[in-house]
């Protein structure tokens, strides 16, 4: 089952793409396109002139965070170390790195310091829901979850993160019923799908699998997608 959380919980830390770097552009274009390599350009040329700027440090840690860079997102953060640099930002960039760095009960401790902090960012139930779910709380996960939809988070990727917690809580009758509707709305979202074919193929409709899977992999990846999915079935 943690081959199935691994895969499918929807990690808004990781697979983020840097667009082509531009180090003309503004940092706030750089920032809406996410090119955090230019976002690390443009802070550490600010770092040059105002050396330790606490904002600086914490956009620094943010950054090299998307980037995948965790030692430089852990150096940037440890260097604000005092309470009072420490905002509902600082507990949510601090919790992100934990995700990456596989901390998750540390994770939820800052998401919850975030929380309390009173930040302005549904993604923080997101992130804390998906932090529950590698622990296996799946109540407190599903809780987090719907949290970021009482704030307004997007529904498609909550109803995704629920129904992997139903999967991998063996209620793939529930799974199935979560995303069907979800799939029929938005037919090209390759993550639902995917997900919906493993609850389909785990209460026996390998035939409707099949069909969800050929319209978005070929007839041989499908092949090898039924034979790895009936294979973790088993």
């Amino acid at each position: 089952m943690r081959f199935i959380i691994t895969l499918l919980l929807l990690v808004t830390l990781t697979g983020c793409v840097s667009a082509p770097e531009n180090h003309t552009a503004s940092i706030t274009n750089l920032e809406k396109v996410g090119n955090y390599h230019g976002i690390v350009a443009h802070y550490r040329k600010q770092l040059a002139t105002k050396p330790n700027n606490p904002k600086v440090m914490l956009k620094l840690a943010d950054a090299y965070c998307h980037l995948g860079d965790i030692e430089s997102a852990q150096f940037y953060i440890s260097q604000l170390n005092s309470p009072r640099l420490q905002n509902a930002e600082y507990f949510y960039i601090s919790a992100n790195i934990n995700m990456a760095s596989e901390q998750y009960r540390s994770a939820i401790k800052n998401y919850n310091l975030a929380i309390k902090r009173n930040i302005n960012n549904p993604e923080v139930f997101i992130n804390q829901g998906i932090a529950y779910g590698y622990l296996n709380k799946y109540q407190q996960a599903e809780s987090a979850f719907n949290q970021a939809r009482l704030h307004g988070y997007d529904e498609n990727i909550v109803k995704n993160n629920l129904a992997t917690l139903k999967i991998a809580q063996n209620k793939n009758q529930q799974a199935v019923d979560i995303l069907s509707p979800v799939y029929l709305n938005d037919p090209k979202n390759k993550t639902i799908a995917f997900n919906l074919a493993i609850a389909l193929i785990r209460t026996d409709h390998e035939i409707q699998a099949r069909e969800i899977l050929l319209t978005h992999y070929s007839q041989s990846e499908t092949i090898q997608l039924l034979s790895a999915l009936k294979s973790e079935k088993a």
